[in-house]
């Protein structure tokens, strides 16, 4: 049976910002803190070069996207890299109070007989902080942003 964890933030960034931040790969590194490093697609979606089918590195993982509803819903799972194995991860991005958008980050995971609460302990900490991170950074993503660039949605 599935582990399963959330994680939500609020953010005064549109929904198509925050999501540009979500689906460009080499934007996780501006807001992706001490678990990200050199971000990067791949492979190309399908349909949209980071849409369903897109494989990113997000160090120390590799990732395909399998859920892309611009600007509401993004989704991931984990196809190599460190526990949890068979994590899968959907990022909703909700209309909130006073013009805000609610950011819930949802994942599910089979756990290693005997680590299923301490590693959902742990990556229930981790979504936490992405949400946090992301939420912050898209309110204020400077100019230089990889998903400032074209062709992001």
């Amino acid at each position: 049976m599935p582990h399963e964890i959330e994680a939500t933030a609020t953010s005064r960034a549109a929904p198509d910002v925050i999501f540009k931040h979500l689906c460009v790969a080499e934007s996780w590194d501006e807001w992706g803190g001490f678990w990200v490093r050199a971000a990067r697609r791949e492979e190309a979606g399908t349909e949209h070069p980071n849409g369903i089918g897109a494989v990113r590195r997000v160090r120390p993982r590799r990732e395909e996207v399998v859920a892309w509803d611009p600007p509401r819903h993004y989704g991931y799972v984990v196809l190599t890299g460190p526990p949890p194995r068979g994590l899968r991860a959907d990022v909703t991005l909700e209309p909130h109070a006073a013009g805000t958008t609610l950011i819930r980050w949802r994942g599910a995971f089979d756990g290693f007989p005997g680590t299923g609460p301490f590693t959902r302990a742990v990556l229930r900490r981790r979504l936490r902080a992405y949400a946090r991170r992301v939420a912050l950074h898209a309110e204020r993503c400077e100019p230089g942003c990889p998903a400032r660039l074209p062709g992001a949605l």
